[in-house]
Formats: structure tokens, sequence, C-alpha cells
């Protein structure tokens, strides 16, 4: 049996949002390098232009770490995937009518394409909710905005 209540989110995440619940924080908790973020060998052609993308903004928001990228490779893989059969659908491959012998539709069923479009679909959004990617996702986060350095401020807390 898997563990009890939510899940716990990871203490930047907390602290972005200004921990509501007054929970401590995990002191131990695992920080992941930062390093450099390389897509792995697998990740080309479309996936890699959203993997591209992704970098982008998940580093400008401090989300991306070298610990995260088998899960955004996974994820822009599916993403690519996803796009083969959102064409698929587009073009009316969703459905496969069920004729009976005199023409009379007996039933309608989804394709494989519409079901693996609409399976990826939700195994991509759990992961973008991981990374903080819908506006649900960021709606507790606060983030303050960056200030530049004031060299006399800084000596002045330094002597302090």
């Amino acid at each position: 049996m898997g563990k009890r209540g939510p899940r716990k989110q990871p203490t930047v995440l907390r602290l972005l949002r200004g921990n509501p619940g007054g929970r401590g924080k995990n002191l131990d908790e695992p920080v992941p390098p930062i390093g450099k973020i390389v897509a792995p060998k697998h990740v080309q052609g479309d996936a890699l232009e959203k993997w591209n993308e992704l970098v982008a903004k998940l580093t400008a928001m401090s989300l991306m770490t070298v610990a995260d990228t088998d899960t955004l490779a996974r994820y822009c893989v599916y993403y690519e995937q996803w796009l083969k059969y959102a064409d698929q659908v587009r073009r009316g491959m969703d459905v496969f009518i069920i004729k009976d012998d005199a023409g009379k539709v007996r039933y309608i069923q989804s394709t494989p394409a519409a079901t693996m479009f609409v399976k990826l679909g939700a195994a991509m959004l759990r992961i973008e909710q991981e990374f903080g990617l819908t506006p649900s996702a960021r709606a507790g986060l606060s983030v303050t905005s960056k200030k530049e350095s004031d060299p006399l401020d800084e000596w002045l807390t330094n002597k302090a």
C-alpha cells in the first residue's frame, strides 16, 4: 500500500506558495544540482523542439535541474506522439462506424488513435502539473521579483 494523504511538495514550491499550512521545512531534502541541462539522445524532432522550449521556461522559473531530465524527456516524447494522434483525430480518424448488413449504424467505437490521444493528454497533464506548467499548478505560487543587488546595501549588511 502506498503512502496516505496528498503527495509531498518540494520545499522550494512550498516556499514559493508561502507555506500556507505552516508546516516545518524539510532541511534534509535532497537538492539536485542545476548543472548543464542536455537533452537525451532519443529526444529528436518535435520532441527536441518542445524540450528546448520547456528547458528555457523551466530554467527561468528555477524549476529545472539535472535530476529532472528524464521526466522532461518523457514528457517531450509523449508530446511528439500526442501531436501525431492529434493530427489523426483532426482528420476524422477518431471513430469507427460499425454498420450491419443492411447498412444501418449498429454502434460507433473510438479508434486507437483517439484512445491514445486522450491517454497521452492525461499523462502529459500529470507531468505538466509536476513542473508547474498549468495555471492551477501556478495559482498558489508567489514569486518575489529579483531586484538588482546594490553594492552599498551589501556592504552595509555585511558591516552590521
